[in-house]
């Protein structure tokens, strides 16, 4: 791509110092700050909309191409009992998932960057294990000469013999089929030394010319160990049943994945303390060969979540080159920006959020940018407008726009947590410190055919400066380690088009908010769902495990709990965190072709919600029937929500408006309340494929708001900002934003 890059963080403080890493194609670019106001460009909007900000960074910089370096491996470095001056034996449980690949796969390698010296333990093109070894001038590979199956385990094993100068190579898979495909190929080679190179030792990877790692594995390594010695078939036997006892005193490294699952750690149990560090985000907390069915939590049964899931097309952090450092000045007002790039007729906009110290609150607003959500979606393509939305409904004006973002992220295999590895496993964990091109304020997401999370979310911000409304910003990020003495700071707290990944601290800081006297507007849908952690030592990395939701993938067997911290993934509403305990509505359906409108309901007139409805006409019966930045029309649409009392909306909670009966056959019922198969599931017939509006009081003159639709705040700046749902959205915001206490609860 011709100009791209990241920043170190999305959220920052007045005073803190935020790190910015630029791609650029010409050896020349310009930056600048500008404030970013609203981001869809779609001329039935506002458009694109920035102000520019002095800052001490404008001006012209260097520039120069950083390629990303994907492939998840573990490195251990240099030690001289990883060169054994004699025999040798290499030893794995694998479970390949593309021994079919027609390329080299790394299982444990220890090579010289030429590929002369030192030795390599590979699936080779044709999916056969083979060994690499060299003398230092020329190089031999030997193979088994049998092709794995794809995704079943295997013991394998490579045997150098010094003294014959042979080389056995030795598969067996675990399983009934065992005995039967059992393979020992045994060759003699032309020489009889290894030459040892002082490079590092790699698992799932192995080296190029430059030092940097080739992409290696794809599938599960489980116990990869490496003896001084030829272990004897009849011993191989015994290992592939049980690693226990066989040739322990021969040991040089024997990495045990099992320990610190948690961590960045491979620990090896050896007698030399070889631990490797661990790159690039594989899945860990991976059900082993021995996996039984009958543990479902790593922590609790160790010895059956010993191996590491790698992927080619791995990545955590991209690792480039510092291009711009700004120091934030002390007295900034928090807000959304963007590091604006220039080079030529490109240019690329970094978002990154301003937010006060905590203690010191710019406004009674508080907007959340939900990061985890941008996270999520970050890099997705795995949907393709053509393919999923009828072409009519994709507006001509952007049929085509972020094509070049959209083949970047393919050509360097970047991936949201709705994409699939090369592999076809889900994608589980997901980086900020990589170039994320749909977060970027003016991005058109393909599947949506308009904005979708920050672009989205930009409609609200522009909304709220439009209608006069102070307001400060803060990420999912802020929330997770500052809990809710961030949230007490303000009188109302402001949910975007699309909360839905949030994490337990989170969930615990909002219900304590809400208890004692907090506001809360929900103005998107599908919110508060899936269980998300952050990493306790990398907290750029977020996790997910999708089970028992409505998914699109799902995490295997036995790996439904984080690796990060241990806890169930899937649903909040697995854990008996429902949505509509917090929002009064949780998610109910999805659609992608059309929005529509809402129907008032006999709620609407109890004279609790008057604030709510002052300038709207009641008796009109329908509000939000207007076009939209989002799927066209409508203010209900995309992904809605509905309440239900059963799981946790407030018994005096009001329901002011809904959708139900109006939405197409594309909207669909979500798949968590679907206990058998029928074809009622969709919009015209299911009177749970709807979105409701939802408004309750909190303890403590509090409150709670909800709309249950990301089409929401699509139609906000209809008619230059004046319609009846800018005019709801605005009683709301300025009645919860006030200093005066709600009513108490009813009743």
């Amino acid at each position: 791509m011709h100009l791209t890059g990241y920043a170190d963080r999305f959220g920052v403080k007045p005073g803190e110092t935020i790190d910015f890493y630029i791609s650029s194609k010409n050896t020349k670019y310009k930056a600048e700050m500008v404030r970013v106001i609203h981001g869809d460009p779609n001329p039935k909007g506002p458009g694109f909309k920035t102000e520019s900000v002095a800052s001490d960074i404008e001006g012209e910089y260097a520039g120069h191409e950083q390629v990303l370096y994907g492939g998840s491996h573990v490195l251990v470095d240099h030690n001289s009992s990883l060169s054994p001056n004699s025999s040798f034996t290499i030893t794995a449980w694998i479970y390949p998932t593309m021994p079919d690949a027609s390329k080299s796969q790394a299982i444990v390698t220890k090579l010289s960057k030429d590929g002369t010296k030192g030795y390599g333990f590979f699936i080779n093109k044709a999916g056969e294990p083979s060994l690499w070894i060299g003398d230092g001038k020329v190089s031999e590979c030997i193979t088994s000469g049998r092709q794995l199956r794809k995704s079943n385990w295997y013991f394998v094993a490579a045997c150098f013999d010094q003294l014959l100068g042979t080389v056995k190579i030795y598969q067996k898979p675990m399983g009934w089929t065992q005995k039967s495909e059992r393979t020992v190929a045994d060759k003699s080679i032309n020489f009889k030394q290894i030459e040892f190179t002082d490079d590092p030792l790699y698992i799932a990877a192995s080296i190029d010319v430059n030092g940097k790692h080739i992409k290696g594995f794809n599938g599960k390594i489980e116990r990869p160990t490496i003896y001084k010695e030829v272990v004897s078939i009849d011993d191989l036997e015994k290992l592939s049943i049980d690693s226990g006892q066989v040739g322990k005193e021969n040991i040089v490294a024997s990495w045990d994945f099992s320990v610190g699952m948690s961590t960045q750690i491979a620990t090896d149990i050896g007698p030399n303390g070889l631990n490797g560090k661990v790159v690039n985000l594989p899945l860990r907390a991976a059900i082993g060969h021995n996996w039984t069915g009958e543990n479902y939590i790593a922590e609790e049964s160790p010895s059956e979540y010993g191996a590491i899931h790698f992927h080619e097309d791995d990545i955590d952090d991209a690792g480039w080159d510092l291009s711009i450092k700004w120091n934030v000045p002390k007295d900034f007002r928090s807000g959304i920006y963007a590091l604006k790039t220039i080079s030529g007729e490109k240019n690329d906009h970094i978002p990154f959020f301003v937010r006060p110290h905590l203690g010191k609150p710019q406004s009674k607003i508080g907007f959340l940018l939900e990061t985890n959500t941008y996270l999520a979606y970050g890099n997705e393509h795995v949907l393709d407008a053509n393919e999923v939305m009828p072409t009519d409904l994709v507006p001509n004006w952007n049929k085509d726009i972020n094509r070049d973002e959209l083949d970047y992220l393919k050509e360097n295999h970047l991936h949201s947590m709705y994409d699939f590895k090369v592999d076809g496993s889900g994608v589980a964990y997901q980086s900020r410190k990589i170039p994320i091109l749909n977060i970027r304020p003016d991005f058109i997401t393909p599947s949506r055919g308009g904005p979708h999370c920050l672009t989205a979310d930009l409609i609200i911000a522009d909304w709220l400066e439009e209608k006069g409304h102070a307001f400060d910003v803060f990420t999912s990020e802020d929330l997770e380690f500052d809990g809710k003495k961030l949230l007490e700071q303000y009188n109302v707290i402001i949910l975007g088009t699309h909360p839905e990944y949030w994490t337990l601290n989170m969930l615990k800081a909002m219900s304590s908010y809400l208890a004692n006297g907090g506001r809360m507007m929900y103005l998107g849908g599908n919110g508060l769902y899936w269980v998300t952690s952050f990493d306790p030592e990398r907290p750029h990395v977020i996790e997910i495990r999708r089970w028992g939701g409505t998914e699109i993938w799902k995490a295997e067997p036995g790996e439904y709990y984080h690796s990060t911290t241990g806890e169930l993934g899937g649903i909040w509403r697995k854990r008996g965190w429902p949505p509509q305990k917090i929002a009064g509505v949780g998610f109910a359906a999805q659609g992608f072709d059309i929005g529509t409108a809402y129907e008032l309901q006999e709620d609407s007139n109890d004279s609790r919600v008057d604030f709510i409805f002052e300038g709207v006409n009641r008796d009109e019966g329908i509000i939000g029937d207007h076009p939209s930045l989002m799927l066209n029309h409508g203010a209900a649409g995309d992904e809605v929500d509905r309440l239900d009392f059963g799981l946790g909306t407030p018994p005096h909670a009001l329901l002011l408006a809904t959708s139900a009966g109006r939405h197409t056959k594309a909207y669909h019922h979500v798949i968590e309340e679907m206990f058998t198969t029928d074809s009622a599931q969709h919009g015209e017939v299911n009177e749970f494929v709807r979105s409701d509006v939802v408004f309750f009081e909190t303890p403590k003159g509090g409150a709670v708001f909800s709309t249950g639709s990301i089409n929401w705040c699509g139609v906000l700046s209809y008619n230059e900002y004046n319609n009846d749902i800018s005019v709801i959205t605005d009683n709301v915001v300025t009645r919860f934003a006030s200093d005066e206490p709600l009513p108490p609860i009813p009743g």
